[in-house]
């Protein structure tokens, strides 16, 4: 695990975070706490459920230890609780027994939401993801619109992620070159994500880009200082966090550009003269046909835009990185998956839907990556909008936020036999069972499987980012030979509150294959 020291030393999506006590700000922050401690209001939530603590019932003590060592705490909390509730971080954390997945996985959001948890987790007002929880018009047009297309979006992903490497992947020809594995990864997808999102009238200007990689960037390295500060000091701390700033300014450089492309795909729509792909109209073009009254003002539509680049582009890129960094650390999985891209490939005759679910070894390599370097040790966030009493006569208050802990339950999976050890053809294995055919893939979830969730909420983007991970990965497959640099091992991963990142600072080299391209 990576110490506080080595913390203070990584960068965060290729930019340094000072630590917090050399900042001149924080001093002025800690004085203004202070002052306020008699602001705080009366207890309610998550205070007034009864429950085990873990760690120091002293706030600031506690947000700071699981700041930096959560994993140490999650583990002590589950080992000693893991059928009952315990808390985390203080009063901030409620976490569930898993016990309580399929009794709570389609609770109407009305009563219980998904949504509200992640964004208030998300530092919602801080982060501007709050607009999501203004309506679900996001979630039904991923659901609606974007994943039964997924088939036709093949050739557009394709496509872009082409032109893609043609402009990140400058002069791989010339021999081994040494890259910032997580950076390259992340420009990749965000580039293919701007395609899909906002079309291919704007997907290439560089203002939306450097809006949506710099929003991306600050949102979370705010969302991590803030989540040091108790909820009555944020407002107080997010005055001095200069990436909170920076989030308002790429919010409104976003808006920039976005706001006029919808006014003048509005204006052409009317005079029907509006040019659409024939095979995929953009995200930003589903939602303003499917929005009404707030959810269709210009800056609403844009606002939304930008803030679902933030899930996709940073959960596909991290997912792809763990995968390259594992390939690198275990290259005896590097021929076998390259020659079944190479046999669907050639069985296709190109890269189509079916291209995408055949290819079983790579999506197995991709799910166990993720198994043993996830992006977060908890999950299944609830927001309990009324009150609610469990099936075991458990009430849980009204305002209540609860979470679950989903890593150290899916090392429990009974189908899973030597939990420490990596397999990537684990799940490939499985699937070879009689009636297992579609099950343990990337994008599926079950009560053991939790990071896109379970049930009718789960994350609406997954089986997108599946494809579009298999995309990049199978073409680096075909296209280059890569390897840690010389006498470098797997990059240490980035820890800070349960998130658990890719290191921003891990190389990998790449080099172009003879013939590849021709």
């Amino acid at each position: 695990m990576a110490s506080w020291e080595n913390y203070q030393k990584v960068r965060l999506y290729g930019l340094e975070i000072e630590p917090l006590l050399q900042n001149q700000y924080t001093w002025v922050l800690l004085v203004l706490v202070v002052l306020s401690l008699s602001l705080r209001q009366s207890k309610s939530g998550n205070e007034t459920i009864d429950a085990p603590i873990i760690g120091s019932r002293q706030s600031w003590i506690a947000r700071w230890r699981f700041f930096s060592d959560a994993e140490r705490v999650i583990d002590e909390g589950y080992s000693k609780f893991k059928t009952g509730m315990f808390k985390l971080s203080g009063q901030d954390m409620v976490i569930l027994p898993t016990k309580f997945v399929d009794e709570l996985r389609n609770v109407p959001e009305n009563e219980i939401s998904s949504i509200k948890a992640n964004t208030d987790n998300f530092q919602g007002v801080y982060s501007a993801t709050s607009i999501l929880t203004e309506s679900n018009l996001h979630s039904v047009v991923l659901q609606t619109k974007l994943t039964p297309k997924l088939g036709p979006l093949i050739p557009i992903i394709r496509d872009e992620l082409e032109y893609a490497m043609t402009q990140e992947m400058l002069d791989f020809d010339k021999g081994w070159k040494s890259v910032e594995a997580f950076g390259l990864l992340i420009r990749l997808v965000s580039r293919v994500s701007s395609r899909l999102f906002v079309g291919d009238d704007l997907c290439r200007s560089m203002t939306w880009l450097n809006a949506s990689r710099g929003y991306t960037e600050n949102a979370f390295k705010s969302i991590i200082l803030l989540r040091i500060f108790p909820q009555w000091a944020k407002l107080y701390a997010a005055q001095f966090i200069p990436y909170v700033w920076l989030v308002r300014y790429h919010l409104y450089k976003a808006k920039t550009v976005l706001e006029p492309l919808i006014a003048k795909r509005r204006r052409e729509q009317a005079a029907g003269t509006l040019v659409r792909d024939e095979k995929f109209d953009n995200l930003l073009q589903f939602m303003d046909n499917a929005a009404s009254g707030m959810d269709a003002r210009p800056e609403k539509l844009a606002g939304r835009t930008l803030i679902l680049t933030l899930a996709s582009s940073h959960t596909t890129s991290m997912a792809a990185c763990q995968a390259l960094f594992q390939m690198c650390e275990h290259p005896e999985y590097i021929p076998e998956l390259r020659e079944e891209v190479e046999m669907v490939i050639e069985e296709d005759r190109g890269w189509r839907k079916t291209t995408l679910t055949k290819l079983r070894k790579l999506d197995s390599f991709v799910k166990e990556s993720q198994r043993v370097h996830p992006p977060s040790l908890l999950g299944f966030k609830r927001a309990f909008l009324k009150q609610r009493t469990l099936s075991d006569g458990t009430v849980i208050p009204q305002g209540a936020h609860t979470l679950m802990a989903i890593q150290p339950h899916q090392q429990e999976d009974p189908s899973i036999p030597d939990p420490e050890v990596f397999d990537g053809l684990r799940y490939y294995r499985m699937r070879q069972q009689e009636g297992h055919a579609n099950k343990h893939q990337f994008a599926t979830t079950d009560p053991y499987t939790l990071h896109f969730g379970h049930g009718k909420y789960s994350c609406p983007g997954r089986f997108l980012a599946s494809n579009v991970i298999k995309l990049i990965l199978g073409r680096l497959l075909l296209d280059f030979d890569f390897r840690f640099p010389y006498n470098q091992g797997r990059p240490e991963d980035v820890r800070a509150h349960e998130y658990i990142f890719p290191n921003p600072l891990g190389k990998v080299e790449l080099q172009l294959r003879k013939g590849a391209g021709e």
